[in-house]
């Protein structure tokens, strides 16, 4: 059977033809070029520092697809080891597309400066004591934060919330002050809450997990607040209505 693999989103999808649709990022057939199995591309991998898209080429690309900002955006992306045929990687990452996420903004503070970034990985480990967890990637900015500091807050994104998603997912915090223009809560550990998300929590970290290209974080939930009841929004919503 053919693979097909989306050059917006490196989404494969297997069959005689290309989706009518990617089920990842939405665009349609004519982005997508037939994989050839017997073939080993060895080509580097470029990772937008704004949204997270990847380019494979020798070079980043002129102008990402997805955000639209500059090759100088781009930093290249190292190649880690699993043990797993491409093939196989790419079976195992389509049945993970199935796991249901939410969507939330991820913030920290640094030396009084705010950040945040938009995030699918939060998620509580424990009850008792409250404990939750969020996997950043190493190069952002709001890692950073987080390292520094040693706290992170959450804003829990509702259906309606879609306008934060291009906010803080396309524009970097070393470049603009994303929170500048919104209204938010100062939390009990300095970090802030969106105002017009459904709920706000804190966690203080009390452990780092380097996972090689991630920092996970793992905190105790020491404060919140909640704002609407609203219905949450999943990362299957977003893919649906973007």
């Amino acid at each position: 059977m053919k693979k097909w693999r989306c050059t917006v989103c490196n989404y494969v999808h297997e069959g005689d033809t290309p989706p009518d649709k990617c089920p990842i990022c939405g665009v349609g057939p004519d982005k997508f070029v037939l994989i050839d199995d017997t073939e080993v591309i060895k080509e580097k991998k470029w990772r937008c520092t704004v949204c997270n898209y990847i380019h494979v080429g020798e070079t980043p690309p002129d102008i990402c697809p997805v955000c639209g900002v500059g090759p100088e955006k781009f930093v290249l992306v190292e190649d880690v080891e699993d043990g797993l045929t491409d093939k196989k990687r790419e079976a195992l990452q389509t049945l993970l597309f199935n796991v249901s996420y939410g969507l939330y903004i991820v913030s920290s503070i640094k030396d009084e400066k705010l950040n945040g970034m938009v995030s699918n990985t939060f998620i509580q480990v424990t009850s008792t004591p409250l404990k939750a967890s969020v996997c950043l990637g190493k190069g952002t900015l709001t890692s950073e934060y987080i390292r520094e500091s040693g706290v992170f807050g959450v804003s829990i994104l509702g259906k309606d919330n879609l306008n934060l998603i291009k906010h803080f997912g396309y524009q970097s915090g070393r470049d603009v002050d994303k929170f500048k223009s919104l209204s938010y809560i100062a939390g009990k550990t300095g970090c802030p809450g969106l105002l017009e998300t459904l709920c706000f929590v804190e966690c203080e970290v009390e452990q780092t997990i380097d996972l090689g290209t991630h920092y996970m974080f793992i905190g105790k939930v020491v404060d919140g607040d909640g704002f609407s009841k609203d219905e949450p929004m999943t990362y299957a919503y977003y893919h649906a209505t973007r």
